[in-house]
């Protein structure tokens, strides 16, 4: 009898596996060969490849508009047209309104951010929070931002007198975080100085390369309903409550004693007056605590990857680097030395450089989608299913020469409407539409800062090749080794 059992137990598990993984050929769409259990992901499960990269190179193994893939055992649709992606994005954002990605507010609170949200609840997030990322607004934060960043010039000058070799991307992201603790969390940290910071060293246990780290990160992006059973946490319990315990006390802090200052803390603080006043539904402290740690996640990983790939290109190609410097050294003469928001905004060359570095390097490799309702494909007889898991694969499209003539090249020329040299529907490293990155332009203006400083007053050489490995099993493109780079003063 037991070995009845046993054998029927193993025909059904072959039945079920077998069944899995030909859903695409059942629903008639063609389709990457998976290895079982991995799906197309066994470079990630092998630790690799990058899991943006390892979905990502899924891209060049088709001709397909649409090409069916498997994320371990969900079905997702790759999307290997940048223009049915914009479209999916923007024209037809109605039949992909959410991402798809983990969201279980009774259980995980903080998985319940603007980022996760689906549906109204995120409408009515997006609706309060846009008011809060305008121009008005990151002008006001501009002098914390500098005071940040002269912060750290003032650290690196001993080491450019010695001309040292530092892991250029490891002390960008000490200087990044410390402006965030203060814009974001309402506090002053010591990152710059103090690698072991309190606020540095809690805050990047979220990216330490551990296990449960890793299952937590892949499971929100590749498989939600794997956290939902297990009922496992998108962070640690002690992130949670560090994170919580930051947002509240300064919170209750400030709307006790009547204590303004200007960050995004002060923001949601005058948000939550404000819909108390209108009688609205008030955001509680766990959604202000979840939505700053998204702010922190996406604005620490994206601006201090865009300033140290773009310092590492800048020094792989040294005329780009001189003439960046040099439309620096022109603006400051222009105003006396101070680096004002106006300033920033006028320099176009900068703005081409940073804009060449997201296409090579992205803040995410991909973008998610599902869709929300049966969408028949433009131009062609295939009808995307409800529920179906989208995958856009970002990377892909900005190393493609279709899109971007010599992709492998470092060419911010490319982005000057005299010498345009790229599909603009095929570039759009924040996402586009109505789900976009609401806080990209602060990203932006982050990285263009830190960038101007640490040009205007030193000069930076390669001790690395041109080509970056990222680390494996990490979501972002962390690159395996880090930047180091040599240092002199100008």
């Amino acid at each position: 009898m037991f070995i009845y059992t046993f054998a029927l137990f193993w025909l059904a598990a072959a039945f079920a596996i077998r069944y899995i993984y030909s859903y695409w050929d059942r629903n008639g769409l063609f389709s990457i060969k998976p290895h079982i259990p991995y799906g197309n992901l066994k470079t990630v499960a092998n630790r690799t490849e990058n899991f943006g990269v390892a979905t990502c190179n899924l891209y060049w193994k088709s001709k397909e508009r649409l090409v069916g893939i498997y994320l371990f055992f969900r079905p997702a649709i790759l999307v290997r047209d940048a223009h049915l992606a914009q479209q999916i994005m923007t024209t037809d954002f109605s039949h992909f309104h959410d991402r798809g990605v983990f969201c279980n507010e009774e259980v995980d609170p903080f998985s319940g951010n603007l980022f996760a949200l689906p549906g109204k609840r995120w409408r009515n997030l997006r609706n309060k929070f846009t008011p809060l990322f305008t121009g008005g607004q990151l002008r006001s934060m501009m002098p914390t931002i500098l005071d940040v960043g002269h912060k750290l010039q003032k650290f690196l000058e001993p080491s450019a007198a010695k001309q040292e070799v530092l892991e250029i991307r490891e002390l960008v992201s000490r200087c990044v975080l410390e402006i965030i603790a203060s814009i974001f969390f309402g506090f002053e940290a010591n990152c710059i100085n103090d690698p072991d910071d309190a606020f540095i060293k809690t805050l990047r246990e979220s990216q330490f390369d551990g296990f449960f780290n890793n299952l937590r990160a892949s499971a929100t992006f590749i498989c939600p309903e794997l956290l939902k059973l297990t009922r496992i946490q998108s962070l640690s319990p002690q992130m949670i409550q560090f994170v919580t315990d930051i947002i509240t006390k300064q919170i209750e802090h400030r709307e006790k004693n009547n204590v303004s200052r200007k960050d995004f803390i002060q923001l949601l603080i005058d948000l939550r007056r404000e819909d108390a006043n209108n009688n609205e539904v008030v955001l509680n402290l766990e959604e202000c605590a979840a939505n700053v740690f998204l702010f922190y996640v996406a604005g620490s990983d994206t601006s201090t990857s865009a300033i140290a790939f773009t310092l590492h290109e800048l020094t792989q190609n040294v005329e780009t680097m001189q003439k960046l410097q040099t439309e620096i050294d022109e603006m400051l003469v222009k105003t006396n030395g101070e680096l004002t928001y106006d300033g920033i905004k006028e320099m176009a060359y900068l703005d081409f450089c940073v804009k060449e570095t997201l296409r090579k390097y992205p803040g995410l490799a991909i973008l998610n989608r599902e869709c929300t309702r049966n969408y028949s494909v433009p131009d062609s007889d295939i009808v995307i299913k409800k529920g179906a898991r989208i995958v856009i694969p970002l990377l892909a499209y900005g190393m493609d020469e279709k899109y971007f003539p010599e992709p492998d090249r470092y060419i911010p020329e490319r982005f000057d409407k005299t010498t345009k040299n790229y599909d603009e529907k095929a570039f759009y490293p924040f996402g586009e539409g109505p789900r976009n990155c609401i806080a990209f332009r602060m990203g932006v203006m982050v990285s263009k800062i830190c960038l101007v400083l640490l040009l205007s007053r030193f000069n930076f050489e390669a001790t690395r090749s041109p080509k970056i490995d990222f680390t494996v099993s990490t979501v972002a493109l962390l690159p395996k080794g880090g930047i180091p780079l040599k240092i002199s003063v100008r």
